[in-house]
């Protein structure tokens, strides 16, 4: 999922009115060009918002197969349909999936505009899955992952199979950007046996928000 991709999805997940009664009708979004040059600026935001939009719409995900759950093992899609508009400055109206609409209920909760605001001016798509990642865990403080659970996480299994370029490629990059573009701030330390490294701590806490300066 490309970075605009992502912002598209997160922006979509924080338009949804957690007042409102989705029992029995679609749960859908509309995010304008204006809105989407508002919030994440560039030269072309039509074309921008359009693309990822396309792309987004035929993207799938599998849920954590260690988590216990009464599904199958499957490909889930993140939207039932995206239809688009060319009324104004141009827009898309997505409508999420009945998979998707029935964890949102509690996900949108945790979800607000500042945690939107907190990503919008982050360029890597690792930087805003790091953090969606490690906002959940914030009441702790703390959250250790194996690199198996980090690598789900991330949506790297199969790439940077040396641990070493890892880091230097995924983990180091995204968590520069998530500490000097977001409300949170995290150190890592490495988890090892013997001299293998086999995941990573994490140690969070709250900072001042940038972005709203």
């Amino acid at each position: 999922m490309s970075l605009n991709e992502k912002r598209l999805l997160l922006f979509g997940m924080s338009k949804i009115d957690a007042l409102d009664n989705f029992v029995g009708k679609p749960m859908t979004f509309k995010v304008t060009a204006k809105e989407w040059e508002q919030q994440f600026g560039g030269d072309h935001p039509w074309q921008s918002l359009k693309r990822a939009a396309k792309k987004l719409v035929s993207r799938t995900f599998r849920l954590d197969p260690k988590v216990p759950q009464d599904l199958p093992d499957s490909d889930w899609t993140w939207f039932t349909r995206m239809s688009y508009g060319q009324k104004g400055s141009g827009y898309v109206v997505g409508e999420f999936s009945p998979m998707v609409k029935s964890r949102l209920y509690g996900l949108h909760q945790n979800f607000t505009q500042l945690e939107l605001l907190a990503i919008t001016e982050m360029n890597s798509v690792y930087g805003v899955r790091l953090y969606e990642l490690l906002k959940q865990y914030l009441p702790d403080n703390k959250r250790k992952l194996s690199l198996e659970n980090f690598r789900f996480a991330m949506d790297c299994v199969d790439t940077h199979k040396e641990t070493k370029k890892l880091k230097a490629k995924i983990l180091n990059p995204a968590l520069k950007q998530l500490n000097e573009k977001s409300d949170i701030f995290c150190t890592v330390t490495d988890v090892k046996e013997g001299r293998s490294i086999t995941g990573f701590f994490f140690s969070i806490r709250q900072q001042e928000q940038k972005l709203l300066f």
